[in-house]
């Protein structure tokens, strides 16, 4: 193991005690910045799952260790509770970002309606947008089946609005049928974006927390992280660290 990777993992809370409650996970991804759910074979970003991992836990009457249900209704119910966003973000991978670096992220004015602005977005995730501002916070279930979408193509349409952070995981409707229900809403109507400052400041400000939790990160590191291009990611890492 590298000597990178080993301050990685001590950075990543890997070396505390394992979490047990929820106000632990919200300060895990508060001090980190950003999370991803599943970390993978080759730890690459912080992982809520590898932290909160106890392979003594006991198994519940659904075949999931109590710590794996435990980590699992957190990553619902923080963003309920607007201590987190969630959505499809780093590497695609479903991630928890907390709001400070989310509002220093959030490209958009702050309104319902500002998915407006993005130009990139599909004809099909613009009409999911439009939906839940009409409708408000809906469930997946539901907004797939008023839209007419197979469960994939439903599945790309939100994670194309999460890489934008447009939308965010809203918590479960355990109302239905079967398995309670993922609910999705407006990022703009959950959390208080975008933060304060003009671009470039809440780049570096983004930046220095990027720096900060990956130890040292290269140009493409961050580029690849947050989807900018190589100009805005070596003009960031540039004002953040304060070099001419």
């Amino acid at each position: 193991m590298s000597d990178l990777l080993e301050a990685r993992l001590r950075r990543w809370w890997c070396e505390q005690p394992i979490i047990r409650t929820i106000d632990e996970a919200r300060a895990f991804v508060q001090d980190v910045g950003f999370a991803v759910l599943f970390g993978g074979d080759r730890p690459t970003y912080p992982c809520l799952r590898e932290i909160s991992r106890d392979d003594e836990a006991e198994m519940t009457s659904s075949g999931m260790g109590e710590d794996f249900e435990a980590m699992w209704s957190w990553k619902d119910s923080l963003p309920a509770q607007g201590k987190a966003w969630l959505g499809r973000f780093l590497g695609s991978r479903q991630t928890l970002l907390s709001p400070d670096l989310l509002a220093d992220l959030y490209e958009y004015p702050g309104e319902p309606d500002d998915f407006t602005h993005c130009e990139n977005l599909s004809p099909s995730a613009r009409n999911l947008a439009e939906m839940l501002l009409v409708e408000g916070a809906m469930t997946t279930r539901s907004a797939r089946s008023a839209l007419g979408m197979k469960g994939r193509d439903f599945d790309r349409l939100v994670a194309e609005l999460g890489r934008s952070l447009l939308i965010t995981g809203y918590g479960i409707d355990e109302s239905g049928p079967g398995w309670p229900a993922s609910v999705i809403e407006l990022t703009a109507r959950v959390f208080d974006v975008p933060g304060d400052g003009g671009r470039e400041e809440r780049d570096a400000s983004a930046t220095a927390r990027f720096l900060d939790t990956m130890v040292q990160a290269t140009p493409r590191e961050l580029q690849r992280a947050f989807r900018w291009d190589r100009d805005r990611a070596h003009d960031a890492l540039r004002r953040a660290t304060g070099e001419p």
